[in-house]
Order: structure tokens, then C-alpha cells, then sequence
């Protein structure tokens, strides 16, 4: 009822702001000015290419009087014909033309030099020309992650850059990203690269992370970027190489993605924009169960319903027939199949976003901007959702030609309502909408709860909850405050020489109320946990820099900096069990709560410098260092040294080919560190833990791990490769990138004997190597007045291996799957391994014969469970990854496709596990009134015995999907009299179909952790997305 009120409160909004926009519209067309001066018309060209310009300003100089040029670079205006038009466009050298009594005025407007240099953000913040860098980075506009929105942007970059692979646990909305950029780099940890905005590193960590192959499950806790409202990104730049990242040290070492957010300098006066984007998202429900047989045990339906609460989720009973048969309350219904449980269970959720902002330019001297947000996402899960309201300031001002500030800032308030549980342990939600028999519809479980409130269970296994009680009873919320800062300061001298001072600040305070609720089956007197955790990172860079033109064709820029890094983690948890006053959930009810507190604090000094050396506009070579110093390293263990040298050879200035735009060879080299933010890994720690009644809180020690004051950080040493091509005044790019990285020294686990006390010691043994080809291009096959054609495909190849483990290891756990669990012990698991990709997935297979059928005992007709071992099946990681992006433009409308996949990876299937084991599998219908072996075994058995062989659930999880599909429309200003600068109305799709796949029953991209990839349990379904997009620009 609350989603239904809440759809009707925002489809009325929607429609209020529809009708002001038309009215807007309508007055603005018709409130033409009447005028004794002249009409002027004309056109607005690129002197260059002859392109037709959109969008630009054309003011009559004197006045604040202005219009702009429509999508075929026509405009209309009345001004005086002695008077003079100014022409201005982002890009383009500012134009005065004079009227001089002509009725029509063209005008040819040369690139800026900036324009022509192609010039993108790397390192620092640092705006270089592209032809000069010696290695690979790809820049993505804010604008392509507008209109077809995810929650998180991140997921927006899904098949658009080589080398990234972009994945996400199926969590509703508040969920994180999980991105990896050339392959897998850390062997334990985390491989997410470094965000940086606006150039202060943000923080991205995932708390309450998901269970990492665990099988328990958790709930994804989030992440940093679902934050950042992308209607304020202005550019995204991946530095996907160490050579491009070197700058940053130690926190560089797996990529760094550098967001650059909006400012008011491209405003023309005073300018506002509102953007207004609304979805509806739909199940995608990729379960194809048989609907042949019902609930029941070796062929015989209930006959009471006792017997229909202790069979639960088995679909082994008879043919359905029709006939009134008991459930699980007693009820008779009918033995018939009910269609679309999923479907039943989730509802259509609904995602509204409305952002507004506000620029004003003050030509030279500066700019301001404010932006505005509100989004409301309605989750596909009863009673859960996501709300962010957040604000952004951008401010700069240039007080004379040496001195000039920017600040920028960012507050956010988010609220997670009900985060689910992503795997099939006790609190799923999704356990039983999924697998309940053919004839049991999922609504008969609702509410969920009994009068006094306890869970109304449907079935004899106290773990597995009914679902409404966990929609409308459990509590996982998340309130987040957070402030993002920055303020920046630069003194350029006379001379050239500048000084630069950034400090940067990024704090969140996040409180989670995690509550088990009184009456749930296999908690019956609850339990909770709440965590406030303050976290507050501040970074501080001092930097000098010149740039010396040394000879009419050598030039040097350098620049030396220092960086002062400070975070803290502040973090309460109190937990415990048993409610003394049922129902009220807080920690001061809790019967005896326990007190967990921790703050560690991470101090790195660093020092930097980069050299760049250019010659003849032609050879570029540019060589970096950083020094880090580490709080977390034992004494003589703290100064760490890291080299880059790349450069580029831009061969296509000696050849002044007509049909070469360019033609460049990149070559890059970096030595960089791997991250050492855990702190107490070197000395003998101690927890503090007690409880909150008055009782003593005593000492235990840090755990079952060897402290060691030798570690190191990792050492990550990547040779870069590449070529860069352009033909045909630009209509054809090719960007080819070769990279060989070899990380080392990294941390990992080694057993040690138990008579010491502890469980294992830290070692830095671990080594994996990446390797790997990035191809890029992109093409306009067709390019007129009113059409263009473009395609841009990327293809991304990894090769990944591990070198090394601890103590000559050859095998590293991380964690099992839950299906078929035994004492602890699955019927897969995953691995690091010795001489193979990361991620190996193991899963038990039965003995085999010669021919490699699996060996059946007589007495069964089944393969004997206990004959089975676990069997290295292959890797969770895709090596091969593509997206393909189809343009058109006709006039006014634009169409923009992609399509994206990926190939050679792994995925063990917990689902189908347990469809096996239910009956819910359609390639259990063979045979089920037949007997097996000289046992004349049932059917149900045989699969149950059968289902012991895990790698039958072991399958290909590639893919191509058509993830995204654009379609809109850009109103010419002429419509409304100039006095509207652009409107854009666009239908827009995500995650539309899956056109090729491999996995029965799941999406191969399912995964219920945010780490390794390759292990999916019964997970919450992804999602399709459907809506409109408005944009308007005054």
C-alpha cells in the first residue's frame, strides 16, 4: 500500500511537472517580441571539418541579449543591423562578427587550442594533451550515465571501457560496484581501484561486506560512489595502467578512476538546468521449473497439513491433478500449478530522480554552480528501498592573473531501508518465492506473522523463514551523512612558476540497525546489532611547478608536491541477544549486550615529482617518482620508493599523410606499491570487548594470527604497451594496448603449528601476474548534414595467474558454497591455485570410468556419493570481455544501443543445487515413475544421491546481453524563441535481454559476494528498467 501511494503521489508530481514544462514551453513560443530591428539568420560551421555547431551562444555584443543554435546549427535573432554578434561555444575561439545591414550572418568558428590538443584529466588532476601520454586512458562524459541511470553510476560503465570489468551483487538499491581493472592484482583482498573527485581521494570501502564465498551470506553493506549524483559529473577518466596511476603510490596500484564534477564556467551568464528521470524496474525471473508434479515425498501428495509443513519445499509428490489437497495451514486448495511465484512476491519497483542546478559565469573571472537532488527508489522487495537527497557546490574565482580558488563540496543524506540477505541462509528472503512447490502459491504465506507477532512458519525447518515476515518484520537500515570538501589554491608567479595548495576532506557517519525480530523460528527471542561508524579521511597536497621552453622545440614541465594523508575509523558496535520487553528493539532492551569499539588511524607522508620532456611537438618522454612513508610498517619498514618513466612517439608528424590523423606508439614502465592501510598487522594487539550492563569489560588478544614487523607492502610492477591511430579527418580511432603486471610480495595467511597458540602468521609470499590486449574502435561509416552512423567496440583479453603462495603453498581457501554442506564442507568451494587463474572453482565429481561416464553403483542406479573428489572445474574470472555501442543521429532524434558480454568464466549454480534436491528441475521429470537399481530406489532418492555430484552444477557463464538502449528527441530552441537553450525527452532501457547464456535457471552474471566471483546461491533477482528521461536547459 505504501509503494501504491507513493507511485500515485510521484505519477502526480510527474504529471504537474510535464504540464509546467508545456506551459513553459507554449508562452515561451508565443511571446514573441515585436521589434523595429532586424531579423538575422544564419549558420554556424566548424572552420575545420564544415560541421554544423549546436548549442552555440550567439549575444549581441553590449547587451545580455543572447540565443543559440539548433541542432542543425541555425539561429535566428533580432538586433540592430549596425550592431555586432558575438559567437561563443565551449571548444571554439570566441567570434565577433558585425551585422553590417545583412539579413543572413555565417559564421566559421576555429577550434581553441585546448580543443585541438584533444586534452583529458589524468594523474593529480593534471590536464595533458592525449598525444603526449605514454599510456593508456580512456575519458567517459557525465552525460552518457544520465539518462539511462543506475543507482550507483559505477554500473553505468558496464561494457564502455576496455580493460574494466564492472560486476554487482543483486541487493535492491544501495547496493556497491565491484570493479576490476586488468585482472585480479590482490590474492586476498580487495581489488577495487582508486576513486578520486575532483582530486581528493574518496573513500569507496564496502562494510558489513557480503560473506566471501562463505555461504552465509550477509547483506551487501554498500559502497562510496552510490554517493555521487551523476547528473554533477562532468568527465570520468580511468587510469587503467601503473604508469598512470604512479602518482598516487601505494593507493594506485589497481587503477584510479578520477571523477571530475561540474562547474558554472561554462554557463553563458546565468544559467539552469533540470533533469528529471523516472524508471519502472522489473523481475527478471530466469527460474524455468517443471510444472508437472506438486508438493509431496516419493510420489504420494499431503493428506493432512501437518504432513504438507513437514514435506515443505519437496516437489517429489504425484501429477497434479486438481484435486483439493492440504498445505502447510490446513487449508485445502488445489493440486494445480501456480505460475509466476517470483513475480507474485516481488513487485514492480520505481526509481524517481530529480536534480536542478544553478550556474552563473563571470566570463574570466569565475564561475558558481549549485545543484539540487532527490531520489527516491522503490525496491522490487516489499518494504525496501533507497532515498538520497544530496547538494553540490562548485565555486571559483580568479582575483587577479597570479591568484586564483576553487572550492568545491558535496553533502549527502542517504537512507537504505531493509537491505536483504544475498544468499540462502537463515533470514532469505528469497529462498522460499523461489523454490516453493508448483502448487503452492507464495501469497498464501502472507502476512508472514501470527497475531501476537511471531513468524507464521510454512514449513518444519525453523532456517528457512517465510519471506513476508522477513519483509515486514527484520530491520537492516542504513542512515549516512556525508560531507565531501575540497578548497584549492594556486599563485602563479611572472615567470611561469605556480604554487598549488588542495586540502580535501571526506566524512561519513553511517549508523546500521540490524534487528532479528521476536518471534522468528530459529530466534525466537531476537537479537540485534547497531554500528555507528565515523569515518573521516582528510588529504592535504602541496605542489610547485614551471614550465621551460628550453629551445624553440624542447620543452620541460615539472612539478614537485607533497602529500599529507589522515584517516580515521571510528567505529561502536553493540550486539546481543533476547529482548527483556519483546518487541522493542533497542540496544538498551537487549538482555545482556556486548561492546565492541575500534579506532584505528592511518598516517602515509608522501613526496612526488614528474618531469615532462617534449620535442618537436612529436617525442614526449615523462618520468614520475613517489616516496610514501607507511604508520602501519614497523620502524625501518616505513619508506617506500616509486619509479614510472612512459613516453610517446607520435610518429605521424614526420609522415603528413592526409588521410593520418594521427599515429602515435606508446611505451610505459611503473613500479608501484600495493596498499598498507591495516594497521596492527605488525605488533601484538588487543580488542576490547565487554558489555554494556556494568559488567568489567576485559582484554582479549587480536586474534589467531602471527603479528609480523617485517611485512612489506606488495610491490606491483607493470610494462605498458600501445598504439593509437586515427584516420579520415577523424572518423576512424583505433587505441591497442599491451600490459604485462606482476604483483608481489603480497600478504598472505600462512598455516602454523597450533602448539604456538595462534592459527596462522603473515608472510609476504603471494605473487599473480595479469597480461593482457585492450583494443579499442571506434568509426562514423556515415556522416552528413542531417545522419551520422557511429560504432565504438571495445574487446578486452586477461590472462591471469598466480605465481606463488604462502610457505610453498599451492592452494589457498576462500570459502565454500552452502549448498550440499556436510560439517562444514560443501560440494564446491573456491581457491587460489598455484599455475592458475585466480578464483578456481572445486566442486566434488564422482568417480568415472575410462570414457569418462561417471561410475554408478549397482545397488542405487546412481553414482556413488562416496566415491566422489573435489575436482579443480575452472576459474570464476571472464577472460574475455566486450561492449559494442551503436550511434545514430537523424536531425533531431538520436538512438543509442549497447550491446555487451562475457566469455571463458566459470559459475557454480547453488540454485539448481537445490532444484535437484526439491524436485523443481525439469530434468528431474525423466523417469519419476520408474524405479532405480536393485533397490528399486525412488526417484527422489536417485536425484538426491545424484545431486552429491557437484560439478553437474558447474556451468558456462557467458554471455551478451543488450544492456542498454537510448531513444530521444532534442527540441530545437527556435521552437520556443531562443529563450529555451535545449530540451531533450528520451525513452531509455537497462539490462533489457539477454541474448546469449549458458546458465539454466540464473543470470551468469549472479554472484552473492562483492569479492570473488564464480559462486551464486539463490540470490535476490537483477532487475530490468524501463523510463523516460527530461532534460531542460535555460
Amino acid at each position: 500500500m505504501r509503494k501504491k501511494l507513493y507511485f500515485q503521489k510521484f505519477a502526480s508530481s510527474f504529471q504537474s511537472i510535464v504540464l509546467l514544462t508545456f506551459i513553459t514551453l507554449l508562452f515561451s513560443g508565443a511571446a514573441f517580441a515585436q521589434s523595429t530591428s532586424v531579423t538575422i539568420t544564419g549558420k554556424v560551421t566548424d572552420a575545420q571539418t564544415n560541421e554544423t555547431l549546436t548549442g552555440v551562444t550567439i549575444s549581441i555584443k553590449g547587451t545580455t541579449k543572447g540565443v543559440f543554435t539548433d541542432v542543425n546549427g541555425t539561429y535566428s535573432i533580432t538586433a540592430d543591423p549596425a550592431a555586432t554578434l558575438v559567437f561563443t561555444y565551449i571548444g571554439y575561439k570566441t567570434t565577433e562578427i558585425a551585422i553590417a545591414n545583412r539579413s543572413v550572418v555565417n559564421a566559421k568558428l576555429q577550434p581553441s587550442s585546448e580543443q585541438l590538443k584533444d586534452v583529458v584529466v589524468t594523474a593529480l588532476g593534471i590536464k595533458r594533451e592525449r598525444r603526449a601520454l605514454g599510456y593508456s586512458v580512456t575519458e567517459i562524459k557525465g552525460s552518457s550515465l544520465t539518462e539511462a541511470r543506475e543507482t550507483n553510476f559505477v554500473n553505468g560503465l558496464e561494457g564502455k571501457v576496455a580493460g574494466v570489468n564492472v560486476s554487482n551483487v543483486a541487493t535492491g538499491p544501495g547496493g556497491s560496484a565491484n570493479v576490476i581493472i586488468r585482472g585480479i592484482s590482490d590474492i586476498t583482498g580487495s581489488n577495487q581501484p582508486l576513486y578520486v573527485i575532483d582530486g581528493i581521494p574518496m573513500q569507496n570501502s564496502t562494510y558489513r561486506q557480503t560473506d566471501v564465498g562463505g555461504g552465509y551470506g550477509g547483506s551487501d553493506g554498500g559502497d562510496g560512489t552510490i554517493n555521487i549524483n551523476p547528473d554533477d559529473i562532468e568527465t570520468i577518466s580511468v587510469l587503467k595502467g601503473a604508469a598512470a596511476s604512479a602518482l598516487y603510490g601505494y593507493r594506485g596500484s589497481k587503477g584510479v578512476i578520477l571523477i571530475t564534477t561540474k562547474s558554472g564556467k561554462n554557463a553563458k551568464g546565468t544559467g539552469i538546468e533540470f533533469n528529471s528521470n523516472y524508471v519502472i524496474q522489473n523481475v527478471i525471473d530466469n527460474t524455468d521449473w517443471q510444472k508437472t508434479y506438486g508438493q509431496g515425498s516419493d510420489g504420494v501428495k499431503p493428506a493432512t497439513g501437518s504432513q504438507a509443513f513437514e514435506l515443505g519445499l519437496s516437489s517429489w509428490g504425484p501429477k497434479l491433478d486438481g484435486s483439493q489437497v492440504y498445505q502447510f495451514d490446513g487449508v485445502l486448495r488445489p493440486y494445480s500449478a501456480v505460475s509466476g511465484n517470483m513475480n507474485r512476491f516481488y513487485k514492480n519497483g520505481g526509481a524517481a530522480t530529480n536534480t536542478v542546478s544553478f550556474s552563473k559565469s563571470f566570463g574570466d573571472d569565475g564561475s558558481i554552480r549549485f545543484s539540487a537532488s532527490d531520489l527516491h527508489n522503490n525496491s522490487i522487495i516489499p518494504n525496501a528501498g533507497y532515498q538520497q537527497q544530496s547538494f553540490s557546490l562548485s565555486a571559483n574565482y580568479k582575483f587577479d592573473k597570479h591568484f586564483d580558488v576553487q572550492l568545491k563540496a558535496q553533502y549527502i543524506n542517504a537512507f537504505t531501508h531493509n537491505r536483504p540477505s544475498v544468499s540462502d541462509a537463515a533470514g532469505s528472503l528469497n529462498f522460499a518465492p523461489m523454490f516453493l512447490p508448483p502448487n503452492v502459491n507464495v501469497t498464501s504465506l502472507a502476512p508472514g506473522y501470527k497475531a501476537d507477532g511471531s513468524e507464521n512458519q510454512f514449513l518444519d525447518d525453523a532456517y528457512t523463514t517465510n519471506p513476508y515476515f522477513v519483509a515486514y518484520k527484520f530491520i537492516n537500515n542504513t542512515n549516512r551523512n556525508r560531507f565531501i570538501g575540497s578548497a584549492d589554491a594556486k599563485y602563479t608567479f611572472d615567470n611561469g612558476l605556480y604554487l598549488q595548495l588542495r586540502a580535501g576532506e571526506d566524512y561519513f557517519n553511517d549508523i546500521n540497525t540490524i534487528v532479528t525480530p521476536n518471534g522468528t523460528a530459529y530466534q525466537s527471542d531476537g537479537a540485534m546489532t547497531q554500528e555507528t561508524i565515523k569515518s573521516t579521511e582528510l588529504n592535504i597536497d602541496a605542489i610547485i611547478g614551471k614550465s621551460f621552453k628550453v629551445t624553440k622545440d624542447f620543452n620541460i614541465a615539472a612539478l614537485v608536491g607533497a602529500n599529507s594523508r589522515k584517516a580515521v575509523t571510528d567505529q561502536l558496535d553493540a550486539t546481543g541477544n533476547t529482548f527483556q520487553t519483546p518487541y522493542l528493539y533497542t540496544v538498551g532492551n537487549l538482555a545482556s549486550p556486548t561492546e565492541y569499539q575500534s579506532k584505528p588511524v592511518v598516517v602515509n607522508k608522501s613526496i612526488y615529482g614528474t618531469l615532462d620532456l617534449s620535442y618537436k611537438n612529436y617525442l614526449y618522454l615523462t618520468v614520475t617518482g613517489r616516496n610514501d612513508w607507511y604508520s602501519t610498517l614497523a620502524p625501518g619498514k616505513t619508506n617506500y620508493f616509486y619509479p614510472s618513466l612512459s613516453g610517446s612517439f607520435v610518429f605521424s608528424e614526420l609522415l603528413h599523410l592526409d588521410w593520418m590523423d594521427l599515429g602515435k606508439l606508446r611505451l610505459g614502465y611503473a613500479n608501484v606499491g600495493g596498499e598498507a592501510d591495516s594497521p596492527y598487522q605488525t605488533l601484538l594487539g588487543y580488542n576490547n570487548i565487554g558489555n554494556l550492563s556494568g559488567h568489567a569489560i576485559g582484554n582479549i588478544s587480536n586474534g589467531g594470527t602471527v603479528p609480523n614487523s617485517a611485512l612489506e607492502p606488495s610491490s606491483a610492477k607493470e610494462f605498458e604497451i600501445g598504439t593509437e591511430l586515427t584516420f579520415f579527418k577523424n572518423r576512424l580511432h583505433f587505441d591497442i594496448a599491451y600490459y604485462d603486471k606482476k604483483e608481489s610480495r603480497e600478504v598472505i595467511p600462512a598455516v602454523t603449528s597450533k602448539t604456538s597458540g595462534y592459527d596462522a602468521v603473515l608472510l609476504n609470499s603471494g605473487t599473480i601476474q595479469n597480461k593482457g590486449i585492450e583494443f579499442l574502435v571506434s568509426g562514423t561509416p556515415v556522416k552528413t548534414q542531417n545522419f551520422s552512423w557511429t560504432e565504438i567496440l571495445n574487446v578486452t583479453f586477461n590472462d591471469n595467474k598466480v605465481l606463488t603462495l604462502s610457505n610453498g603453498s599451492s592452494n589457498y581457501p576462500l570459502g565454500y558454497s552452502r549448498a550440499g554442506e556436510d560439517e562444514g564442507n560443501g560440494i564446491a568451494y573456491m581457491s587460489q591455485v598455484v599455475g592458475k587463474s585466480a578464483y578456481q572453482i572445486f566442486a566434488l565429481d564422482p568417480a568415472r570410468d575410462a570414457s569418462g561416464k561417471p561410475i554408478i553403483n549397482p545397488e542405487t542406479g546412481a553414482p556413488d556419493p562416496t566415491t566422489a573428489t573435489y575436482k579443480d572445474l575452472g576459474s570464476g574470472i571472464s577472460p574475455w570481455t566486450t561492449g559494442i555501442t551503436t550511434e545514430f543521429r537523424y536531425k533531431h532524434v538520436n538512438l543509442s544501443v549497447l550491446v555487451d558480454g562475457k566469455f571463458g568464466g566459470k559459475i557454480f549454480s547453488g540454485t539448481n543445487y537445490y532444484a535437484y534436491t526439491y524436485g523443481l528441475s525439469k530434468e528431474t521429470l525423466p523417469g519419476r515413475d520408474l524405479r532405480y537399481g536393485t533397490q528399486q530406489l525412488y526417484p527422489q532418492d536417485y536425484y538426491n544421491a545424484l545431486s552429491n555430484n557437484g560439478s553437474m552444477f558447474l556451468y558456462n557463464d557467458s554471455f551478451i546481453k543488450l544492456r542498454q538502449i537510448v531513444l530521444g528527441y532534442t527540441f530545437p530552441a527556435s521552437m520556443f524563441n531562443n529563450k529555451i537553450q535545449g530540451i531533450t525527452l528520451s525513452a531509455v532501457a537497462r539490462n533489457v535481454f539477454t541474448i546469449m547464456k549458458h546458465t539454466p535457471n540464473i543470470d551468469p552474471e549472479s554472484n552473492y559476494s562483492n569479492g570473488p566471483q564464480g559462486i551464486e546461491q539463490a540470490t535476490v533477482p537483477y532487475t530490468r528498467t524501463f523510463g523516460l528521461n527530461l532534460n531542460v536547459k535555460f
